[in-house]
């Protein structure tokens, strides 16, 4: 786990910085569910950490899809008194996507809510726990959430989705 002591000297940059190296890190272990890491980036600048996975051995048994990508982003909005965030896991194969979105969208939701697509289409947005800690401990507790959803997804008339009781 990787501590930040003082958020308040913490800027995107730094932070994504620390979250890829986290992967990277973890890319040569033979036994690793990372596999690729990079930084996805917006006119030059960071914007956001991508890393593709092993989806069985993140997951820790079988699964669907054979790979999938995390994506993480962060903002830190002087508009705003709490940090925006995207965690999301992608499956290219698949067309599907799910993920939590902690920023101004969907308002009627709270502050984050929890997002299903699947095919370009959006087929679940539920509310979700608001999340007002260190960036990196979001990170990782997001993470663990994916670990623990992920299994929860059934399909009803070929459409993915996930109980709300899954959903944290």
């Amino acid at each position: 786990m990787i501590f930040l002591a003082n958020r308040v000297n913490l800027d995107k940059r730094t932070l994504l910085t620390r979250i890829h190296n986290h992967l990277q890190t973890q890319v040569p272990a033979e036994e690793s569910p990372v596999e690729q890491v990079w930084f996805h980036t917006s006119t030059g600048n960071k914007a956001g950490v991508r890393a593709t996975l092993n989806a069985q051995a993140f997951l820790g048994g079988s699964y669907p899809a054979d790979e999938a990508e995390l994506h993480v982003s962060f903002d830190f909005p002087a508009s705003h008194a709490y940090d925006f965030y995207k965690m999301q896991w992608v499956e290219p194969e698949r067309d599907l996507m799910l993920g939590w979105h902690q920023d101004e969208t969907h308002m009627d939701l709270g502050e984050c809510h929890f997002q299903l697509d699947y095919r370009g289409e959006t087929v679940q947005r539920d509310a979700s726990a608001f999340l007002d800690m260190h960036p990196l401990n979001v990170y990782d507790q997001r993470v663990d959430e994916l670990v623990e959803t992920l299994p929860a997804v059934t399909w009803e008339n070929e459409l993915p989705r996930v109980p709300q009781q899954a959903i944290r």
